[in-house]
């Protein structure tokens, strides 16, 4: 598994090396495009049609979870807020529950950046999701093989 340190782009600026970092930002236009096709081939229970305001309740997200890691995310525990601290308390219980156990933090500006639908921050959550199942993924499969 990958250091949590060589999953995220850069620290904030003036920040000590023991805070969170920032979600990284995605590279361009055709990582994006195959981030979105990605999502649009997993079920979810909503249909997305502005996936910042979709994600922002953390819901879809757990969903996508559950989806890729069947038990990870326990569903029972998100369920659909329109207020920022409803919001806000589903992405932290993700971060605490689920994103910890795969090795992965987002730093509370990420959180904040989601709740509030703001462009871009959710894809690059996502985008760091499903690299981190991807490398644990790899893992296993070379731990079979040997």
């Amino acid at each position: 598994m990958a250091s949590s340190a060589s999953l995220h782009a850069s620290f904030p600026k003036g920040a000590s090396k023991s805070c969170v970092p920032l979600a990284p930002p995605l590279p361009g236009d055709e990582e994006l495009a195959e981030l979105y096709h990605w999502v649009d081939t997993i079920p979810l229970s909503r249909p997305k049609r502005n996936i910042s305001r979709d994600f922002s309740d953390g819901v879809l997200m757990a969903e996508l979870v559950n989806s890729c890691l069947p038990k990870m995310a326990e569903l029972h525990n998100y369920s659909s807020a329109n207020s920022i601290d409803k919001k806000a308390y589903n992405w932290q219980t993700l971060n605490r529950k689920v994103f910890h156990r795969l090795g992965m933090r987002l730093n509370p500006k990420d959180i904040d950046d989601i709740v509030n639908a703001r462009p871009g921050a959710v894809e690059r959550v996502i985008s760091l999701f499903r690299k981190q199942v991807m490398r644990q993924t790899l893992t296993r499969t070379q731990q079979l093989i040997a």
